[in-house]
C-alpha cells in the first residue's frame, strides 16, 4: 500500500518559546506547511491571544485579539503552501467562527464552528466541524462563498469527531458515529460520501483522527474486535496493520501520514511512557516521549494531530516540561535534517 516509516534519528529545533512575549500554547497542536513553516496558537504576556507563523527565525503575526473584530484564537492555524491560514476564532461580538486569512484579508467563513479546529487545502478550501448553533452537527467546507455540507446529521450520521482533513482534491475524510450504531471514518469526494473501513468483524472501535494524504491512503488507530489495537492504513478498498500490540507496544494514541506514505505514531511501549516513534523499536525510533530529557529538563506533555506533518514528513510538536517552559519544536526525518 505504499506506507513505510523513515530510518534513522529525527531532529528536533525549537522554534518558539514562551517566555517575554508568549505566555502559553496550550492546549492547541501546531501545524506546518510544505515549506516547513510553522502555525500555532498562543496567549500573550499582556494579555489576549493570537495566531502566528514562524520559519525558525522570525515570528510573524497571522491575527491577534483586538482591532474591533477579534477576541481570542480558540483553535490551531492550519495553513497551506500558499500562506493562507485558518483557524477559530471568539469574535468581539460574542459570536465564534470560522477564520480564512489569504494575501492579508480576514473572511469569517462562518459564524459557527465546532471544537479542535479547521484543516485546509492548498486551494485554501477549509473544512470544520460544527456542534449545533446557527448550522446544525456536521462536516462543512467553504473557501470564502458559501457553505457546503459535507456530511451532517439529517439521516446517516448521528455525531462526529477529530477533525475533517480535506486533501488538495477537495476531498474530505472524516470519523463519525451512525445513527444505527457502529463507528466509521469516511471519504466524502464531492459525489458522495464513500465509506473507508466501519467497525465490525474486524475492529471494535476506532481513533478519532484518521488521516489521508493525496495518493489516497489513510492511515488510523482502532481496537480489534479479537483484542488488543494498532495502526493501520487504507488503500482502495484494503486494509493492512502497520503495527499492533503484537509488538513491543500496549496502546497506540493517534498516526501522521507524510506525502510518501510514511508513519509516525504516538503510543506506549510495553512497560514505558507515551511517545512519539518512526518506526518498530521504542528506543531506537523514539522522537521524544513523557519523561525524556529535553533542554535542560524533562518532557511532561507533548500535542500533534493530523494537521502537524507535512508532505516531506516533518513534524509540528507542542511541547510542556515540568518546569513548565513550553516550547513549539520543528521535527526534521533523516533526510530532510
Amino acid at each position: 500500500m505504499g506506507a513505510s516509516f523513515y530510518p534513522g534519528s529525527y531532529s528536533l529545533s525549537p522554534i518558539a518559546e514562551t517566555g517575554e512575549r508568549f505566555s502559553d500554547f496550550a492546549p492547541y497542536v501546531a501545524s506546518i506547511n510544505n515549506d516547513g513553516i510553522v502555525a500555532f496558537q498562543a496567549s500573550l504576556q499582556e494579555g489576549g491571544s493570537g495566531a502566528y507563523v514562524t520559519d525558525g527565525a522570525t515570528i510573524t503575526v497571522i491575527a491577534e485579539s483586538g482591532g474591533g473584530l477579534l477576541g481570542e484564537v480558540c483553535s490551531h492555524p492550519d495553513i497551506n503552501h500558499n500562506g493562507s491560514s485558518c483557524f477559530y476564532a471568539e469574535l468581539e461580538s460574542g459570536r465564534r467562527a470560522v477564520l480564512l486569512v489569504r494575501g492579508g484579508v480576514t473572511t469569517s467563513l462562518a459564524e459557527s464552528a465546532g471544537p479542535l479546529g479547521p484543516t485546509a487545502n492548498e486551494a485554501g478550501t477549509v473544512a470544520f466541524r460544527v456542534d449545533g448553533s446557527t448550522v446544525g452537527h456536521g462536516v462543512y467546507c467553504s473557501s470564502g462563498g458559501s457553505v457546503t455540507t459535507i456530511a451532517d446529521c439529517a439521516a446517516r450520521f448521528r455525531r462526529f469527531h477529530g477533525l475533517p482533513v480535506i486533501d488538495d482534491t477537495g476531498s474530505v475524510t472524516f470519523r463519525a458515529d451512525l445513527a444505527t450504531g457502529g463507528e466509521g471514518m469516511y471519504l466524502a469526494d464531492g459525489e458522495r460520501v464513500r465509506t473507508i473501513v466501519e467497525t465490525g468483524d474486524t475492529f471494535s472501535s476506532l481513533g478519532l483522527f484518521p488521516i489521508r494524504n493525496n495518493a489516497g491512503i489513510v492511515a488510523f488507530c482502532a481496537s480489534l474486535r479479537a483484542g488488543g489495537s494498532g495502526v493501520f492504513v487504507a488503500y482502495e478498498g484494503e486494509i493492512a496493520t502497520i503495527v499492533d500490540t503484537s509488538s513491543s507496544f500496549e496502546s497506540f494514541r493517534g498516526v501522521l501520514l507524510d506525502g510518501a506514505g510514511r508513519i509516525v505514531f504516538y503510543a506506549t511501549p510495553r512497560g514505558g511512557t507515551l511517545g512519539v516513534f518512526s518506526g518498530h523499536d521504542p528506543i531506537a525510533d523514539c522522537l521524544l516521549s513523557l519523561g525524556s530529557p529535553l533542554f535542560g529538563s524533562t518532557v511532561a506533555e507533548f500535542a500533534l494531530n493530523p494537521v502537524s506533518i507535512n508532505d516531506a514528513g516533518q513534524i509540528a510538536i507542542r511541547v510542556t516540561l515540568t518546569d513548565r517552559r513550553q516550547f513549539i519544536l520543528r521535527s526534521d526525518p533523516p533526510e530532510a535534517a
